[in-house]
């Protein structure tokens, strides 16, 4: 895969109408932290119609998720997989999108929908999620990279 084009990613998404609240990593450079990251997550909105969109958006950037030894690559087999909840990470040409649901410490669509802002994310207006839902999230996940970001967001915005 060549380098990644999280833009265009996010450009497609917004034009297919996709619902969606962008979370992880390119949520933090929304909150003035900055940092690498290596896909685009997000918390789609459970309809089987947005569901289908995000296939489409995925399948026409060459997207695929390999489960076992099954590799989902139509629309309609990714459509299935994301219709089945928890998370799934989809290859594309344009980079990574995980695409999760249902997980522990992560809030519904619903949820982060109604306490998100828009704003402008690598040149696309997209929902992200709220501050104080960003940090439980990153307590939840506790990972290293995640407490890490714990710390740069009580820099940026204080204890949270």
């Amino acid at each position: 895969m060549s380098e990644p084009a999280f833009d265009e990613l996010l450009r497609r998404l917004a034009a297919a109408d996709v619902q969606f609240v962008l979370i992880g990593g390119l949520s933090l450079n929304a909150w003035g932290v900055v940092r690498g990251t290596r896909d685009v997550d997000i918390v789609p909105e459970t309809s089987l119609d947005n569901l289908a969109r995000i296939a489409e958006v995925a399948t026409s950037a060459g997207g695929h998720v390999q489960t076992g030894t099954a590799l989902a690559g139509s629309t309609f087999s990714i459509a299935a997989l994301l219709t089945q909840g928890g998370r799934v990470m989809i290859e594309t040409a344009l980079g990574p999108l995980d695409v999760v649901q249902g997980l522990p410490g992560v809030p519904s669509h619903e949820e982060l929908t109604s306490r998100s802002t828009t704003v402008e994310v690598l040149g696309t207006r997209v929902a992200v999620c709220a501050l104080d839902d960003l940090r439980a999230m990153k307590r939840a996940a506790g990972r290293t990279r995640d407490l890490a970001d714990l710390e740069d967001l009580e820099t940026a915005h204080g204890k949270g």
